[in-house]
């Protein structure tokens, strides 16, 4: 018998200022993936990957995965987001941007 799939989720706990990591069962938070996924069309690892793609998952895009969820993270935790020593490619702008103007 197959185990049932599974989602992992990063979150950061205001209470203990810390990231945390945990793996729930799909079918309790698939209502949640289906409406992001219709909305945001998700991102694949590795990010240039095809979808069904079986290419190699390596270091690098690991690391990137790691700094993405961070980031993420940071971009709505101010307090996060000071204690950040990441290294991007480009500065990281955590203004909101603002809509074009007609």
């Amino acid at each position: 018998m197959s185990k049932p799939p599974r989602a992992t989720i990063v979150f950061y706990d205001e209470e203990t200022q810390q990231l945390k990591l945990c793996t729930v069962f799909r079918r309790e938070v698939q209502a949640v993936i289906d409406r992001e996924m219709a909305r945001s069309g998700g991102m694949t690892i590795p990010p240039d990957a095809p979808e069904d793609s079986s290419l190699p998952i390596g270091d690098e895009d690991a690391r990137k995965l790691g700094a993405m969820a961070i980031l993420m993270q940071a971009g709505v935790h101010g307090e996060l987001r000071k204690r950040l020593r990441i290294t991007t490619a480009e500065p990281v702008k955590w203004t909101t941007p603002q809509p074009p103007t007609e």
